[in-house]
């Protein structure tokens, strides 16, 4: 009998060992996987342009679809999406009245803290969440609503209770009572179809402490994302995909403008503009400002519109499969107003050295654009990304929100990987 117990105790033994013998292997897998160069880089790149601005999509998609958006169903568990472009949407959409009307008749906002924001999150709640930071105004008007404040916000948290809360970047944390439809967020709790997630200000591992609350975590093994290959369109290949009359459309030129060759450039030119296309798909805008004529700078929202009309057909002409996203909106010399975008493919954004396109406004007109035209397209390949208490392990500063963008990789190649924004002031 007692040589029998000494048997299953040797056996039990083996079996813990034989077990974390596969945790390690598992582990070692994924870092293969990555790579141990591009854990390094997880670890220690950010999106660079991310606080420097706000985003706006164009294409399909309306402006105001957040990288993340979470909300607590009826059966108390918070489903959630994040760099999702499809779930994201979906649940967007069955809940931006409710968020807009909610901002609409928030009043009074006060500071907030952190520990309170926490205490929110353990409630029934609805959070979007931003890649940058986005003018209050323009945010309500996509969200059909209105604002009373003038801030660049980069999170909102509405609870069925009333309470909305305000990530800003001139004064943090923001909060003001409001009015909730109890009725219209049962129909939205109860039409939930997403993944069930956490915040990471409700999670009881210390490793999360040092994210941002709002960060969504999602249970489960680590998640990968498509290879993507990237090239330059082929304007004047009769069997290519771009379309160079669309292009030029979207400047307002016909075909049929006067051109001239250049060394790697085809050139376009009207009146008082002109247009170089270079042969690695950069196009550059330029036109002569009117210093004669008395005229107003465009509004910022106008501004806007104008270059997200641009990047549309820009990017309808080459087939992408893209998305773009304003990463700046700042003031220059001389009252130009400069902005900046980046790229987001399938929800997830593209971190590349030069941002994607720049468009400088003065006096009340586009005088100058530059536009990087890449096609991305999924190689096939799958790349893992670093789970999420991992990377969260990795955290340089508290504040930051964990996310995943692509970067490049190898040549003309870019590969998703953890990354972080920061978010808190």
């Amino acid at each position: 009998m007692k040589q029998k117990s000494i048997k299953n105790t040797i056996r039990n033994i083996a079996l813990v060992v034989l077990t974390l013998l596969m945790a390690g292997l598992s582990l070692f897998s994924v870092v293969s996987a990555v790579g141990s160069d591009t854990l390094l880089k997880s670890f220690q790149r950010s999106l660079g342009h991310a606080n420097l601005g706000y985003e706006v999509r164009s294409g399909d998609s309306p402006a105001a679809y957040p990288s993340s958006v979470a909300m607590t169903g009826t059966d108390g568990v918070l489903y959630g999406a994040a760099y999702n472009e499809r779930s994201t949407a979906q649940l967007y959409e069955s809940t931006r009245d409710l968020m807009g009307n909610a901002l609409s008749m928030a009043e009074q906002f006060e500071p907030f803290t952190e520990e309170e924001l926490c205490g929110l999150l353990a409630g029934d709640t609805l959070c979007y969440a931003y890649n940058g930071e986005i003018p209050a105004s323009a945010l309500a008007a996509w969200l059909e609503g209105r604002c009373g404040v003038s801030m660049n916000i980069s999170m909102l948290l509405l609870t069925r209770e009333g309470r909305m809360v305000l990530r800003t970047r001139e004064e943090g944390l923001l909060s003001a009572d409001t009015t909730v439809d109890r009725n219209a967020w049962q129909r939205a709790a109860s039409a939930l179809s997403a993944n069930p997630c956490s915040y990471a200000g409700t999670a009881s591992e210390p490793v999360y402490s040092q994210l941002a609350a709002e960060t969504l975590l999602f249970d489960g093994a680590p998640s990968s994302a498509d290879v993507l290959l990237s090239g330059p369109p082929a304007f004047g290949d009769p069997n290519g995909a771009s379309s160079l009359q669309t292009l030029l459309g979207a400047f307002d030129y016909s075909v049929y403008a006067r051109s001239y060759q250049e060394r790697d450039a085809q050139v376009y030119v009207d009146n008082d503009s002109t247009i170089r296309i270079n042969a690695d798909g950069t196009v550059h805008y330029s036109a002569a400002r009117r210093e004669n004529e008395q005229t107003e700078p465009l509004p910022v929202p106008e501004s806007i519109e104008k270059a997200r009309a641009i990047l549309e057909r820009a990017q309808y002409s080459i087939g992408a499969g893209t998305q773009t996203e304003l990463l700046s909106c700042t003031e220059a010399d001389g009252g130009r107003m400069v902005l900046q975008f980046g790229l987001v493919f399938e929800g997830i954004p593209v971190v590349t050295g030069d941002p994607y396109a720049r468009f400088d406004f003065a006096d009340g007109q586009l005088i100058r654009a530059v536009i990087r035209l890449r096609r991305f397209t999924a190689t096939g390949e799958r790349q893992y990304v670093l789970p999420a208490a991992q990377a969260a392990a990795a955290a340089q500063r508290p504040g930051q929100r964990l996310g995943i963008a692509y970067v490049e990789s190898g040549p003309n190649l870019f590969a998703a990987e953890r990354c972080f924004t920061f978010v808190r002031p």
